[in-house]
């Protein structure tokens, strides 16, 4: 009986080819043309093309740590992005509030609004007249909050007024005291372009404004008309101390914000 390795002989068994060896140049017709490879079939080739000298999908993502200089390019970028919390970390804009501060700047951010010499200002944007605090109903809802910066709002639906001092709350933690009067203002003067708008599909029952019974949703959408009609009626001066390039980040800020926090599905794209 013949063994197993005598049967496949060549010779005896026609069918069976001898494999070329790798050193042998005969019928290698198949050239990679970045290193002058060859192979004797076209998925060799492809194989070797696919290996050598395509990058990983790692690679092509820019794994590891980029070069120095494009590093530092790429921090300084995105140093004060208005879309997330570095934002905050411009000079002038960054510290903390302490929440035993927080009522003390809605006081300042209330006088600075709503004191005799912006009366005029006012009216030009068909914005209501408060002379306390007290008849604010966004502000002194603000102001009787128990600010927990912790705090989480469940409900995605909840109305933009909750939503509103559910932002100014964690924004403390990231804004100096100074900065923070403004930012209280700022938001204040959105919500009123927001009612302002919606006065006339307000709710049946008196004295309930928009933003008090409606969620923010559509809040994005207001946003170029705040800028451009409330703010910026005539050009660069607002009157209300904002320069235009800082509302644009600000509107920007918290917009972005309310989007991640699931209130909104909407994105906004403001330019300068």
């Amino acid at each position: 009986m013949k063994k197993k390795s005598e049967s496949l002989n060549k010779d005896e068994n026609p069918k069976i080819m001898k494999r070329k060896s790798k050193n042998e140049l005969e019928g290698r017709n198949f050239f990679c043309e970045k290193c002058n490879k060859s192979y004797l079939s076209y998925p060799a080739l492809y194989t070797h093309k696919k290996i050598k000298h395509e990058p990983r999908k790692s690679e092509a993502r820019g794994r590891g740590r980029p070069k120095k200089e494009q590093n530092e390019n790429i921090i300084e970028k995105n140093r004060y992005n208005p879309i997330n919390i570095t934002f905050f970390a411009k000079e002038g804009r960054t510290g903390k509030t302490p929440i035993t501060e927080i009522n003390k700047s809605i006081d300042s951010a209330f006088n600075d609004l709503y004191n005799e010499v912006n009366i005029k200002i006012n009216e030009s944007r068909n914005m209501k007249h408060y002379q306390t605090l007290e008849e604010h109903p966004f502000l002194n809802k603000f102001k009787n909050d128990s600010h927990d910066i912790y705090r989480n709002v469940i409900n995605l639906h909840e109305v933009i007024d909750t939503v509103f001092i559910d932002y100014l709350n964690k924004m403390s933690s990231f804004c100096s005291s100074a900065y923070y009067i403004e930012l209280i203002k700022f938001v204040t003067l959105f919500r009123e372009h927001i009612n302002i708008i919606n006065r006339k599909n307000k709710s049946k029952k008196e004295n309930i404004e928009f933003t008090e019974s409606n969620d923010a949703e559509s809040l994005p959408y207001y946003c170029n008309s705040f800028i451009n009609k409330f703010l910026y009626p005539n050009g660069n001066d607002d009157g209300f101390s904002f320069s235009k390039d800082d509302s644009i980040d600000l509107i920007q800020n918290i917009c972005y914000w309310i989007f991640d926090n699931n209130f909104t599905s909407s994105k906004i794209c403001l330019r300068k």
